[in-house]
């Protein structure tokens, strides 16, 4: 049985980061990941001894007409495509263009969106016949061994189907508690060189190091995904699947992928030491909490080979931060990035502006805390109720959403009027936030005396090109 995992094609040329909560344009990192969600769905299958493809559209550039061509030549007899907010109904679409090819070819779809919203997502597409709830791999599996044996779809957990008019919802499926039971991702099965970090240009790749996060954001939409228990896999796992990334894709540089990678600090700190007790030469990028930092294990961190952390650090306003459930204060904010900076790694920080309660003044705060904690990288994202979160629940009772185009939603575009805060505005004031924290002279030279070689130079043309056109 042939199965054909999918990475719809961008939308007008907009070329965006699928994975989890993570549903944004490639001009806000400047870099596009690599499809860890659909790469480890296919080395499960693939375990399973069932024949794979995966096809990125995104960074390959393949059209709709492309990837019919690809699903007639390949004739697979289940696609699987990673649906994503923004582009939601041209993801969606894939099915109404595999049914063209052949009525006999199912398909299937998963991602935060459909998790959250099963009965919108089949008006939106008729021609769909699945829908993937949460973690996809074990649902993937068994909706391809159910199909292979023709056996009753009804039991398969975590699955969405329409039964006549009627959307059927199987029960839910128990999170994957033991991730050690997740093969390491088969990226055998795409071009790694196409997906490259930010100013080294060299090819990065996401390494799975953990699922799941116990805190209540309400702007998240990950729980719809992977839920609010932490699961970790074991340091063996963790540097096994690094150790086998360097020698079989030659790839030295990674991005942690997890919700916060210190929220167990002693698993943190055991793969840290595990990195540099086995000397391996890496450079990564990880991301977490400012309540969970401590300078020992920053330095960890920076020893280990971690060159830049993302703090969420959302409001410069600790009532705003209070509205969030963000559970966090600016004290303990700056007292982050401070240790972080003295331990030598470069911090961005990740910040939300025109959150329900938010006035001009509160925004004013976080674009002044961000300047003046001399971050080395700032993203203002504007507050955006993703189906899936508890803001999406209270923007729809509120009738905050004032633009209904899903294609709006994402982290460049405002949909929300407030009380005292209209949707332009807040756009005018994220844009006002990067001009000011990006135009001033001494962030233009710390960014130019990056450039060591003229690739690098070429390379951040192409960087400033995407970030541009993001902002």
């Amino acid at each position: 049985m042939r199965i054909l995992l999918i990475n719809p094609p961008a939308v007008n040329g907009v070329m965006m980061v699928r994975e989890g909560r993570c549903m944004q344009r490639e001009g806000a990192w400047t870099a596009v990941w690599a499809p860890i969600s659909l790469a480890t769905i296919a080395a499960l299958l693939k375990k399973n001894k069932f024949e794979v493809k995966v096809i990125d559209c995104i960074v390959a550039k393949i059209n709709k007409v492309g990837l019919k061509k690809i699903i007639s030549d390949f004739k697979p007899s289940l696609v699987v495509i990673n649906a994503i907010t923004a582009s939601i109904k041209s993801d969606l679409g894939v099915a109404s263009l595999t049914k063209k090819i052949s009525r006999d070819i199912k398909t299937a779809a998963f991602g935060i969106h459909v998790s959250a919203l099963p009965k919108d997502s089949f008006i939106l597409e008729p021609k769909l016949d699945y829908l993937i709830r949460g973690e996809p791999e074990i649902t993937t599996l068994e909706l391809a061994k159910t199909l292979l044996t023709n056996k009753k779809i009804d039991k398969v957990l975590g699955l969405s189907y329409k039964a006549g008019k009627k959307v059927v919802n199987n029960s839910d499926r128990p999170m994957i508690h033991n991730l050690n039971l997740l093969p390491p991702p088969a990226w055998e099965l795409i071009d790694v060189t196409k997906y490259k970090m930010p100013f080294s240009a060299k090819p990065f790749l996401l390494v799975g190091i953990g699922r799941g996060c116990p805190y209540n954001c309400q702007f998240c939409a990950d729980k719809a995904y992977y839920g609010q228990v932490l699961r970790l896999p074991s340091v063996r796992k963790v540097i096994s699947e690094i150790e086998r990334d360097i020698k079989e894709f030659g790839v030295d540089e990674f991005l942690f992928w997890t919700e916060s990678f210190m929220i167990n600090p002693k698993f943190a700190e055991s793969v840290c030491r595990e990195i540099i007790k086995r000397k391996l030469k890496i450079r990564f990028v990880v991301n977490g909490r400012v309540d969970q930092v401590n300078p020992k294990l920053l330095q960890l961190l920076k020893k280990a080979g971690c060159w830049m952390i993302g703090f969420g650090i959302e409001s410069g306003d600790n009532h705003i931060l209070e509205l969030m459930q963000k559970g966090i204060t600016t004290e303990q904010i700056k007292k982050a990035v401070i240790m972080a900076k003295k331990a030598g790694l470069e911090v961005t920080g990740h910040l939300i502006v025109g959150y329900p309660g938010e006035t001009k003044a509160t925004i004013e705060e976080t674009i002044q805390m961000a300047i003046k904690l001399d971050l080395d990288f700032a993203q203002f994202y504007t507050s955006v109720p993703f189906p899936g979160s508890q803001l999406y629940l209270l923007a729809k009772k509120k009738n905050y959403i004032v633009n209904k185009n899903w294609t709006y939603f994402e982290q460049n575009f405002s949909v929300m009027n407030l009380p005292g805060l209209k949707a332009k505005e807040v756009e005018t004031l994220r844009a006002e936030a990067y001009r000011r924290f990006y135009l001033r002279p001494k962030m233009i030279f710390k960014t130019l005396i990056r450039i060591r070689s003229l690739p690098e130079a070429f390379y951040f043309a192409k960087m400033a090109r995407d970030f541009l056109n993001w902002f």
